[in-house]
This record gives structure tokens, C-alpha cells and sequence, in this order.
């Protein structure tokens, strides 16, 4: 058998499986199970509901870096419809993780402009509906993380969606994660009420976050004797009903 490099084709190929176990151990050791199928899925949008530390927003940022730092030439958009709050949340959630699940990756932050770069070519751009400006400027994105989805309009939704555009090796995806804080949200209509192939909807409560602390977990059961509506919605990660317009 003719070696490579010292490497024969079959030690290679045992190197990336051994590579590919360890990296599913530690995925698996360091996510929620509930999450673990919805890291390869390529549905085009991937609707992450759930209620208050159920750990959407973690998974939503975890799939976001492990697709940057795997696929190449990547162009992520993570946003908000404030672009404040989106430095406070996806922007500080990202380097979180990064932080915690991988030391060992080069990227580079520029902390001005909210960007993170890779040195396969991938970049993870941060912005605010707010800021149209700054949208127009990103060109060619490739996937989309909208965090905190019931605070966008469905036209912002839908301007996203078509931005969302043009060739790519890699399969496109946009992730919406949110609480479900009315039941006349948009989002009920439009990915709960009705089919669509292209859609994937998935439900998660704190019950779901094994590492949630327990100081967190009486706080959210609380709300059952003090405000049934964030109980509903925080808690049970149900529809939000405000007001007396619905019966139980």
C-alpha cells in the first residue's frame, strides 16, 4: 500500500472517525439531549420555541460556531431587532461558547465592528433591524440566527429570509429561537398553524436544561402562585394568553 505523507489512506480514515467520536462525546457531554438531533438538521428554518433557561439560545449559538468553524466561507448573520440588545445577547452568548467549548480554534474578534472571523474563510456578523443600513451592506449571507424572534414583524422576518440568497455549498438555514409570549403571534401562524416541509418547529421548557441552576428553576415555578402568565410562557413554555379574550 502506497503511504501519504507517512499516513496510509486507512489510518486517515481512522483519524477522522476517532476525531469525529471524540467530538460527539464532548457534544454530547456538554449539550441538553433534547437538542442533539437538531445539530444536523438542514431544514430551512429551524424554529426553536421554549420557555425562560430551557437552552435554546445556547444550542441555536452552539450549532451557529460549530457550522462556522466546520464549513468553510461561511457568512452568519446573528440579529435582533435592537441592535443594543443583539451585542448584549448573541454577540455575548457567542463568545461564550467559544470560550468554553473551543480553546483550541483560532478566530479573531473585532469587538468594533461585532464580527468574528475564522481562519477557513467562515464569519459570524452581528446586527440590529434597526440598523437598515449596516443590513444592506452584508452581502451573500449564508445562514441566519434571529435571537428573540417575537420581537421582530414579519415583514422584518420575511426581508431576512429573502436576503438569504445566492450560491453556496453549504445548505442555508435560518434559526429563530423566542419565548411564546402571545397567542396571536405571527410565529403560531406561521410555523405552528400550517404545514411546511422547509420547517422544523421544536418545543423545550427549563425541564429540558440540565444545567440550569437550581436558584433559577424555583424562580421560574414561582411564578405559578404569583403570575400565571409568565408561568405559562416561562415556565411551561406554552402560548402566552393575556387578558380574559381566551378560556382555558
Amino acid at each position: 500500500m502506497v503511504e501519504m505523507a507517512g499516513r496510509t489512506p486507512d489510518k486517515e480514515k481512522l483519524e477522522r472517525m476517532t476525531s469525529a467520536a471524540l467530538w460527539w462525546k464532548h457534544f454530547k457531554k456538554t449539550s441538553n439531549e433534547t437538542f442533539l438531533p437538531l445539530i444536523f438538521d438542514r431544514h430551512r428554518h429551524l424554529v426553536l420555541m421554549g420557555g425562560g433557561g430551557s437552552g435554546k439560545s445556547v444550542f441555536a449559538a452552539r450549532k451557529v460556531l460549530e457550522r462556522a468553524i466546520t464549513e468553510e466561507r461561511h457568512r452568519i448573520l446573528g440579529c435582533r431587532k435592537v441592535d443594543k440588545t443583539c451585542r448584549q445577547s448573541c454577540w455575548k452568548n457567542l463568545l461564550e461558547q467559544l470560550s468554553d467549548h473551543y480553546t483550541d480554534c483560532t478566530y479573531k474578534v473585532n469587538k468594533t465592528d461585532m464580527v468574528i472571523s475564522f481562519p477557513n474563510g467562515s464569519e459570524i456578523l452581528f446586527a440590529g433591524l434597526d440598523d437598515v443600513e449596516k443590513l444592506k451592506s452584508i452581502q451573500s449571507i449564508t445562514s441566519i440566527w434571529i435571537e428573540e424572534a417575537s420581537e421582530i414583524a414579519e415583514s422584518d422576518f420575511n426581508q431576512l429570509d429573502i436576503r438569504l440568497r445566492g450560491e453556496t455549498r453549504w445548505y442555508k438555514q435560518i434559526i429563530l429561537s423566542f419565548n411564546p409570549v402571545s397567542l396571536t403571534s405571527w410565529l403560531k401562524a406561521r410555523f405552528f398553524d400550517r404545514e411546511d416541509p422547509r420547517v422544523r418547529t421544536h418545543k423545550s421548557t427549563y425541564k429540558d436544561n440540565r444545567f440550569l441552576p437550581e436558584e433559577d428553576i424555583r424562580t421560574l415555578e414561582a411564578f405559578k402562585e404569583t403570575d400565571l402568565y409568565y408561568y405559562q410562557v416561562y415556565a411551561l413554555g406554552q402560548w402566552g394568553v393575556t387578558g380574559k379574550t381566551v378560556f382555558d
